[in-house]
Formats: structure tokens, sequence, C-alpha cells
């Protein structure tokens, strides 16, 4: 048989294998540094020598679908088809529940719809205290330096403008928790002549109130609260309030300045929600139900008049009303306060966990999760019915939720929202939904 030799074409492509072989080979005595051979590449150095290198691209995994928690809600709620409220619940309430950190509404009921808060709105109230009066506990802004310094506020007494008793009137006040020992304090450090004792330093008294309206829910010293501050804090004037809501007043100062905050708007024209009076509570007495007046007494907000059907029979309205989503956009600004002062101040207040009236649902669940609620609650008897509200934050397992439910009465749904507590605050039987949600949510990568 003839020899086939290799064509011309056939050698140059073994001939450039070759090379190729050979030209990534080790070398000697060679100056230069040559081009390295095609490999896995380590990335370049960073100019910055902390930073994390940077890692070739990976493909993301899809995100795991969360479980629809609006819809379990629902299904574990009383429903009517007839209902006039948008989720056809059976009873007059609204739930909303946020996380904070991923930014993500995870449930929401009825939350537009306009409620009766009761006490729920004095978290608010705080803020807004904290907000325009920092001559009274902030002694870092100037207000303070100036309000302190001030001869005619401080009685004419050289003791209460010295630099001794500010220092220590500065570390008592520092910690929100010794707010309602103020008096004890003034009196320790009252003044003393000829070994007589003498004036006390009143200036700083509306701090009891303060802590009372939050850590004790009380009525009278939220009224004294908002008629102070609108008397005495500078900050009410940069808000224009139209003659026909009422003027300023200590109730059309406080919707302004709660709606700024909380960047809510209305159209011309369109019913406000909001506080529309805080006139007179109910208490109980030595002879029965006693009629308490407030300081507030008389101060309306005229344009805060969008009302809630309740039952949804048009004959039973009431005033007084805000929706979840107002409270969730309120709690929302508060975390993202610049204003870090302002901020962990009421939360430090917030957080406050006494017995008593101010222990609502969300206290009393943190507590059982052990977690943390910077919230206030509310509850009041009206038309033969009970308003139920709570609104705050949860933090959990490093995570932080808003959590706002409003309610007329609906102990029932109540019930299965945040479980059953006896009056000590101690749960009693299985969980509620929203202790179901916190806790499956946060088990989740």
């Amino acid at each position: 048989m003839k020899k086939t030799n290799p064509s011309l074409p056939t050698l140059a492509v073994i001939f450039a294998l070759m090379l190729s072989m050979f030209s990534c080979a080790p070398t000697q005595n060679v100056t230069a540094s040559p081009t390295p051979c095609p490999a896995t590449r380590t990335p370049p150095a960073s100019f910055d020598p902390t930073a994390v290198p940077t890692k070739p691209a990976t493909q993301t995994a899809r995100p795991i679908p969360l479980p629809d928690y609006r819809q379990r809600f629902l299904d574990s709620l009383p429903a009517n088809p007839e209902s006039c409220l948008p989720a056809r619940t059976a009873d007059d309430l609204s739930v909303y529940i946020y996380d904070l950190k991923e930014r993500r509404e995870l449930v929401s009921i009825n939350a537009d719809t306009p409620l009766q808060f009761a006490s729920a709105f004095k978290g608010p109230a705080l803020a807004y205290f904290l907000s325009s009066c920092r001559q009274y506990w902030d002694p870092s802004s100037a207000d303070w330096k100036e309000y302190f310094q001030n001869p005619g506020a401080a009685q004419n007494i050289d003791q209460f403008v010295s630099l001794e008793y500010e220092q220590a009137l500065t570390e008592f006040i520092s910690y929100p928790e010794n707010w309602k020992d103020i008096g004890d304090f003034s009196a320790k450090h009252r003044q003393v002549v000829n070994g007589l004792n003498g004036a006390t330093d009143t200036r700083y008294f509306v701090l009891e109130k303060v802590y009372g309206m939050i850590a004790q829910s009380s009525n009278l010293a939220t009224a004294d609260v908002l008629k102070f501050t609108f008397e005495n804090c500078p900050n009410r004037e940069q808000f224009q309030i139209e003659a026909e809501c009422g003027g300023p007043n200590a109730i059309t100062t406080f919707n302004a300045w709660f709606n700024d905050f909380a960047q809510i708007d209305y159209k011309s024209g369109t019913p406000r929600r909001g506080l529309y009076s805080w006139d007179t509570i109910a208490e109980n007495g030595k002879n029965g139900p006693e009629e308490i007046i407030l300081s507030t007494f008389g101060q309306k907000d005229q344009c805060a008049n969008q009302t809630t059907i309740l039952k949804c029979d048009p004959a039973y309205t009431a005033f007084n009303t805000l929706t979840a989503r107002d409270f969730f956009k309120f709690y929302d600004a508060l975390y993202n306060l610049n204003d870090e002062l302002v901020r962990e101040t009421a939360f430090a207040l917030l957080k406050v966990d006494e017995p008593g009236p101010a222990r609502g649902n969300l206290k009393n669940l943190a507590r059982s999760m052990h977690a943390t609620a910077f919230s206030k609650n509310g509850h009041a008897f009206f038309t033969n019915g009970s308003i139920n509200s709570d609104a705050g934050i949860v933090r959990y397992k490093g995570k932080d939720f808003i959590v706002v439910t409003l309610s007329f009465n609906a102990l029932g749904p109540m019930a299965t929202l945040y479980g059953s507590y006896d009056s000590d605050g101690n749960p009693v039987g299985n969980p509620g939904l929203i202790q179901n949600l916190l806790e499956q949510y946060t088990a989740s990568p």
C-alpha cells in the first residue's frame, strides 16, 4: 500500500499546538515578567486594605415567597359578606403588621378604615412633647440652657441656676424612667434658708405628667401635657391653624404636628382624622362612675370631623378616629427619625411595662415571647361597647415590626389575634395569630 505523507496544513496545526504548550512552561533567566497563561484569576487587590475581595458573580437564588399571612388572619376571624368594612370582617377591627428591616407589609386588614383609638394616641402625644419642649428634658439643647439660666423661671434663687444643681438635674433626667420621681428630686434639692426648708424648683414637674401619660395611661396627665405643650413650647408657632378648625389651641396644634410628623395629607375640603376633643372622662369613684373634666375641656379641632360608623349602623358614629395606617406612618417616622435623642427617649418611655391600664395586648404579647414592645395601648367604654387599641413597635429576634390593631366591641377577635391573658398579664391558653406570625417569620432564613 502506498504510504500517505501528512499534508502541509496538518503540519502547520501540529506546530502551532507545540508552540502553545512550550510558551506556558517555566523559563530560566528571564528579566521581564511574562503574561501568565489563561487560568482562574485572583481578583486584583483593593485600594482599601479592609475591603472584602471581589468575588466572581454567582446566580442569586429566587426568594421564597412569603405565606399569605393576611389570608390566614381572615380565615381565623369572623366574616360577614354583608359587612360595610373592606375586608368583610364581622367585627369593627383593623390590623396592620409591617417588617421595618425589610420594608415589607405582612398583614393589612381594614387598614384605611377610620376607627376610634382611645389612649393609643398618647404615643404620638409623647413624641409631640419631646419634639416641641426640649427646654424641659434635653440638657444638650440651647433651649435648655436659656430656660435653666432664666432667673425669673428659677424664682430668682441662685441655687436653681448653679452649675452643681444643673449637673445633678441633668444626671437625674437623663434616665426617663426617673421622670416619675421628679418631685422627690426637687424636694431633696430644695432651697434651705437658715436651716429651714425653702422653695422647691417646680420647672420640670411636667416630666412626671409625661411619664404618667405613657406608663400609667393617665387621662388627666395627657390633657395637662397637651395644654402645657401648647402654652409653653415655641415650636407650636410653625403651624398655621385655619380659623374654621377652631384656631390655634391644644387640640388643633397637636393634630397639625401629628399630620406633619407622620406625613399625612388631606385633600382640601375632605374630613380629617385625629383628636376631635379631649374633654371629659369617666372614672370609678366612691359612689360609682364619675365624670372628670379635663384641662383641655372645650378645646376642639372642628376639622378633625371624620367619624367611624359603629357596627356598620349609620345611626351610631363617633369622633376621635385614626386608621391603622395612620399609626403605621407615625411609628415608621419615629423609627427612622434622624433626631436620635428624641427617638431613643420616646422608646425608653414606650417600653415601660408597669402593671395597670397601660399594660395592653402588645406589652403582654412581647413579655410572653421574650420580646420588647415600644407601644401604647387604649381601652375605653363607648355606647354599650368597648374600644380596644394597640400600636407600636415589637422587637423580636433582631427584627423590628410595627403592629397596629384598632377595634370596637371585638373582644373575641382580639383574643384570636393576641391570645388571652389573666389580670396580671400572663398568657392563658394558646398563642394568637400575631405571635404565630412573628415566630414563623423570624424562624425563616
